[in-house]
């Protein structure tokens, strides 16, 4: 027996305009329709079950019939239970209770605000990689974003999960890649100098470019003391920043890693009598390169690599390999990094020097190396002088030259020059 009567189907029907549907066709429609309308229900079950919802409603319904390709019911989406009331005229027609509206009021009302005219806009998203700061595009700092948890039920089904895009190199970009980097990695000098001119001059390697500074990052960390490796690696880094055609600056943060563990690493090389100090200022004057080209791109560059700089030479343990590396960067950054870090700390450095120079030192590579940095130091100071003509106040540079004579004495006379407009007051200071 069929829960649906046959007066709702004949209803159904009369509504599509078939008026002379017959009894047995009523009979075998009944099961029928009663098939498909369980169906719908236990769909839509499913539906209110899954997103926990404690009550069936309309929505799940317009769901169900929406998965089986049916067109959604309208003018049923009500949020609460639907209200039947039954008419006084014919007790067997119910309707839904509704609000009533004067019509007066409606007629009366103020029509509503005219929606805007669609404008069509256009503005960079993004330039190289970089997002510009225009008012069409969010800040990075909106307090919206900062604070969206991965817990947020909004923000977990808003996400669109892709698969990840590998990005395939051609075999000639392939083949170049192994032969550059075997050769980078070889002893042939002419075979380094044909792929160091390559890197330095070759439009065509963009796409190479962050294969070749994920390489150096991992041959430097891997580098186990090869200072011959080491060096090749920094030529090679070098000639990446001097090619025009690369965007060097989206793989700093791998680059600059690497050349500052040149520069400050405690162990360079296998031999301590090996020529490693000539890789810690080849390497140093690529840092103070990167920080002069992308300073006014990014702007906490140079301080942090000065803070790095700063924090080698006032580490009472920092071996003085690392601190001959740091006084090196100081001095290729300029003199007003040696005026805030370097000055008023050498008095505090100069004393910890001494014991290590002193003749009765049993250990002479401490000695060699606190002499490497007292050399580096005499010439960062004498530096200075002839780059700090227009830096620096005559007061305050007369009370740092006041400072260094005090410390090396007359071992800065050779970097005053008589022909320079402050050399009067400097040499009385010094003599």
């Amino acid at each position: 027996m069929s829960l649906l009567r046959p007066e709702t189907l004949r209803v159904v029907a009369q509504s599509l305009g078939l008026d002379d549907i017959t009894d047995n066709c009523v009979r075998e429609l009944l099961p029928e329709a009663e098939l498909r309308v369980r169906e719908v229900v236990q769909d839509a079950l499913k539906f209110q079950r899954h997103s926990r919802r404690p009550q069936l409603d309309s929505t799940h319904v317009n769901q169900a019939l929406q998965a089986r390709n049916l067109e959604s019911l309208y003018g049923f989406s009500a949020p609460g239970t639907v209200k039947y009331k039954q008419s006084e005229d014919n007790e067997g027609l119910f309707f839904v209770e509704e609000e009533e509206l004067e019509l007066g009021e409606l007629l009366n009302a103020p029509l509503g605000q005219i929606p805007l005219q669609p404008v069509l806009n256009v503005h960079w998203l993004a330039v190289d990689g970089v997002q510009p700061l225009i008012p069409e595009n969010e800040s990075v700092d909106d307090d919206s974003t900062c604070h969206t948890s991965i817990k947020d039920e909004a923000f977990v089904h808003n996400v669109d999960r892709k698969p990840r895009v590998k990005h395939v190199l051609t075999e000639e970009m392939q083949l170049y890649y192994t032969k550059v980097t075997e050769a980078v990695k070889s002893d042939d000098f002419e075979l380094q100098r044909a792929a160091f001119t390559s890197l330095a001059q070759d439009p065509g390697i963009h796409q190479l470019l962050p294969y070749f500074s994920r390489f150096i990052y991992e041959e430097v960390k891997h580098s186990n003391h090869d200072l011959s490796l080491l060096v090749s690696l920094m030529r090679a880094c070098r000639c990446l920043l001097v090619n025009q055609n690369l965007h060097v600056e989206l793989y700093l943060h791998q680059l600059i890693p690497a050349i500052l563990t040149c520069v400050l690493g405690t162990q360079l090389c296998e031999n301590p009598a090996d020529d490693h100090w000539a890789l810690r200022k080849y390497a140093a004057k690529l840092v103070a390169q990167i920080c002069e080209r992308y300073g006014e791109k990014y702007a906490n560059i140079q301080a942090r690599v000065s803070k790095t700089y700063h924090k080698a030479i006032t580490d009472p343990v920092c071996p003085f390999s690392t601190q001959y590396g740091a006084l090196h960067g100081m001095l290729f950054l300029g003199p007003l990094v040696m005026e805030s870090l370097l000055f008023p700390n050498l008095e505090k450095y100069y004393r910890r020097l001494e014991p290590a120079l002193s003749s009765s030192n049993p250990n002479l590579v401490e000695r060699l190396q606190a002499q490497n940095c007292l050399g580096i130091l005499v010439h960062a100071s004498g530096t200075y002088f002839s780059m700090s003509k227009s830096s620096s106040s005559a007061s305050a540079l007369g009370d740092i030259v006041t400072l260094l004579y005090d410390a090396f004495g007359e071992s800065l006379l050779p970097y005053i020059r008589p022909e320079q407009p402050t050399s009067t007051s400097m040499l009385d200071m010094c003599l």
